[in-house]
C-alpha cells in the first residue's frame, strides 16, 4: 500500500522491467513506496519501446502525486539481463533487441534525470537487504523462484557482481552431473530442478508422457505447463494432488541442496527466499527447503548460523532495490 511522503524525504524513481510487465514507483530514500504505476512490457516491440513504456510509468507514479521527475533525485532499473558498467545490457534476456543495448544513456535521455541500471535478482536481493527481510543482516544471499531461479548476493553492503559483472549466477551451480537440460544450454544446474520451467518439464513427463492423472490437467487445460501459474500450482498442492506433491518437494530439496552450497561458502547470517512459488507456498515448502539444505551443509553447526526466511518485500522487492541501489550509487558519486 502506497503511503504519503509527509517527511520531506529524498525522492527516488524504481523501475521494474519484466517479461509481462513494467512496475514503476516513487519511494522516498527510508523505503516508503509514495505511489506506483503498471504498463505491460509488450517486449516484442524492441528495446526503445520498452524504455518508452518505462519512461510512462515512472512519469504516471509521479503524477499521482503531483509529482514530476525533476522531484526525484535519480531513477533505478531493474532488468532481467546483466548490465554492464558503461550501463549497456551484456547478455539478452526475454526481451527480444535488448542485447548490447544502451539502456543507462536512452533512459536518462528519455527521464532527464540520473539513471542507475541492475540486475531485476540483483536488485531484489538488495532491497531485502536494505529495506526488507535484512535489515540488520550482514551478508544475505537471496533466491528467487518463479519462471526461472534468480537470486543475488549482498556482502557487508556491496552486490557480488564479480569483475565480469555476471557473478552470482545462483540457479547455474550443477546439481545434478548429466542431469535436466537447462535454459543456459548446460545439463543439470539448479534452476533446472528448482524453477517452474524446470517443473514443468516433469510435469509434462508425468502427466503426458506417462499419462499419470492430475488436477494440473485442469488448472492447466491448454497443457502449457511451463508458463503455469503458481496459484494453480497452490491449488494442487494443497488438494494433495501426487503429481504437484512429488513436483513441489522435488523443488525444495533441490533448493535445499543449493542453499547448503552457498552456506558453507559464505557463511551468511541470512538466506531469503522469495518468487511467485514461494509466495503462493512458502509456508508449505520452507521447511523442506531448510530440512534438505541442514543435511548438507558442513559443517553442520554452520546451519545453525544462518537464518532461512520469506521474503518481506513482495512484489516491491525489485523496485525498492533499484531505489536503495540508486541512491548508493548517487551518494557515492558525490563523495568521489
Amino acid at each position: 500500500m502506497a503511503k504519503k511522503n509527509t517527511d520531506k524525504e529524498r525522492l527516488f524513481g524504481g523501475i521494474d522491467v519484466g517479461g509481462t510487465k513494467i512496475l514503476a514507483m516513487v519511494a522516498d530514500e527510508k523505503g516508503n513506496v509514495i505511489s506506483t504505476a503498471k504498463k505491460k512490457t509488450k517486449g516484442e516491440a524492441g528495446f526503445k519501446s520498452v524504455c518508452e513504456r518505462a519512461d510512462a510509468a515512472i512519469r504516471e507514479a509521479a503524477e499521482l502525486e503531483n509529482l514530476s521527475l525533476d522531484h526525484l533525485e535519480a531513477i533505478g532499473i531493474g532488468v532481467p539481463m546483466v548490465v554492464q558498467p558503461d550501463g549497456t545490457t551484456a547478455v539478452a534476456s526475454n526481451l527480444p533487441g535488448w542485447k548490447n543495448a544502451p539502456l543507462i544513456k536512452t533512459m536518462e535521455d528519455l527521464t532527464r534525470r540520473p539513471c542507475f541500471a541492475e540486475n531485476d535478482c540483483n536488485a531484489g536481493t538488495y532491497g531485502e537487504y536494505v529495506y526488507g527481510a535484512g535489515k540488520d543482516a550482514k551478508t544475505l544471499i537471496g533466491f528467487f523462484v518463479g519462471t526461472g531461479l534468480g537470486g543475488g548476493i549482498v556482502f557487508h553492503d556491496q552486490l557480488i557482481v564479480g569483475e565480469n559483472r555476471m557473478a552470482a549466477e545462483l540457479g547455474h551451480i550443477v546439481v545434478q552431473e548429466g542431469g535436466r537440460i537447462c535454459g543456459c544450454g548446460h545439463k543439470g544446474c539448479l534452476e533446472s530442478y528448482a524453477s517452474k520451467t524446470g517443473m514443468a518439464r516433469r510435469i509434462l513427463w508425468e502427466v503426458v508422457m506417462e499419462g499419470r492423472e492430475s488436477l494440473l490437467t485442469q488448472l492447466v487445460p491448454d497443457g502449457r505447463y511451463a508458463t503455469i501459474k503458481s496459484s494453480a500450482l497452490q491449488e494442487a498442492y494443497r488438494k494433495g494432488d501426487e503429481v504437484a506433491v512429488e513436483a513441489l518437494d522435488e523443488l525444495a530439496h533441490y533448493l535445499g541442496v543449493g542453499v547448503a552450497t552457498y552456506i558453507t561458502i559464505f557463511g551468511p547470517d541470512l538466506i531469503v527466499i522469495g518468487g511467485g512459488v514461494f509466495e503462493a507456498l512458502g509456508k508449505e515448502l520452507l521447511p523442506k527447503v531448510k530440512e534438505s539444505a541442514r543435511q548438507r551443509v558442513f559443517p553442520e553447526v554452520s546451519f545453525k548460523d544462518t537464518k532461512i526466511t520469506l521474503t518481506q518485500l513482495g512484489d516491491h522487492a525489485v523496485g525498492l532495490g533499484t531505489v536503495a541501489y540508486a541512491r548508493a550509487c548517487l551518494d557515492k558519486k558525490a563523495v568521489n
